[in-house]
C-alpha cells in the first residue's frame, strides 16, 4: 500500500514559494519492535556517544552553527527567535557530559541519528496517521495537543505535516500526541524535515541509519519505503 506513498503526499505551492530549497525525508518501516531497553542497541548508543564526544572534543559553538547541515537550521530558527533544538541536546552530551536518554527503542533510534547527522527528524505511528498526508505552512491560529499532551500553538510560517485528521507535528513544536510512537506500534513512519541547502545523500544516509538502528533491536523488520523528496 505504501510504495507509492510519496504519491500521498501533498506539498503545499506556499512552502516552496518561502522555502524554495527545502527537502524532506520518509522512512516506513513495518513489523517493528519497540522494546523499553536492548542490550545490544545500548551497546550502539554507547559506541555514537564515544564517536561524538572525540568528534567534538574541541567545539565551538559559532564555528558549529556555521557548518552544515547545522548552519540551514540554525537560519530557520533564528527567524522565530529561537535556537536549533538538536544542537542543544548534543551540546548537553558534549560539553556536560550526559548519557544518552533511555526510552522506547524506536525514539531512541531517531534521537541517535539526530545526533550523529544533525538532521530534524519526527516519528509517528504509521497505523495512526490517515492518508494522504500535507506539508504547509502554519498560518498562527493552529493549535494541536503535543507529544507532552500540552497544546500548541503553530507560529506563523512554521512547517508543518498534516493527515487528514489534523497537525501530527511542525518543526517548532515538534510532534503531536495523537500519532506519536508508543510501546504497542507496530508500523512506523520517520519523517525528516531540512528547511534548505541539504543534499539528498545526506538526508538518504541519515534514512539508512536510522533503519540501521532499528534492525540492531528488531531484526525481523521490513523496510517499505526509503525516501527524499522535494
Amino acid at each position: 500500500m505504501f510504495q507509492g506513498v510519496i504519491k500521498l503526499l501533498i506539498l503545499e505551492e506556499n512552502l516552496k514559494t518561502l522555502y524554495p530549497n527545502s527537502k524532506f525525508g520518509v522512512l516506513i518501516i513495518k513489523d517493528v519492535e519497540n522494546p523499553s531497553t536492548n542490550s545490544e542497541f545500548n551497546k550502539t548508543k554507547l559506541l555514537v556517544r564515544e564517536q561524538l564526544l572525540g568528534q567534538y572534543q574541541n567545539y565551538n559553538r559559532k564555528d558549529f552553527t556555521k557548518s552544515e547541515p547545522v548552519y540551514f537550521y540554525t537560519n530557520y530558527y533564528k527567524k522565530f527567535r529561537k535556537t536549533y533544538p538538536v544542537q542543544l541536546q548534543l551540546e548537553s552530551i558534549i560539553t556536560k557530559g550526559n548519557s544518552l536518554p533511555n526510552t522506547a527503542a524506536l525514539v531512541e533510534a531517531m534521537f541517535v541519528a539526530e545526533l550523529k547527522n544533525l538532521l530534524l527528524t519526527a516519528g509517528h505511528d504509521l497505523d495512526k496517521i490517515e492518508f494522504p498526508i500535507k506539508l504547509s505552512l502554519g498560518k498562527g491560529n493552529e493549535n494541536f495537543i503535543g507529544i507532552s499532551e500540552k497544546e500548541q500553538f503553530l507560529t506563523k510560517n512554521d512547517m508543518m505535516l498534516c493527515d487528514s485528521k489534523g497537525i501530527m507535528s511542525s518543526i517548532l513544536n515538534g510532534p503531536d500526541s495523537r500519532t506519536q510512537i508508543t510501546k504497542d506500534t507496530k508500523n512506523v513512519m520517520f519523517f525528516v524535515y531540512t528547511p534548505g541547502g541539504i543534499g539528498d545523500d545526506i538526508i538518504r544516509n541519515h534514512l539508512y541509519d536510522i533503519k540501521s538502528y532499528v534492525s540492531v533491536f528488531s531484526p525481523n523488520s521490513k523496510t517499505d519505503l526509503l525516501e527524499v523528496f522535494k
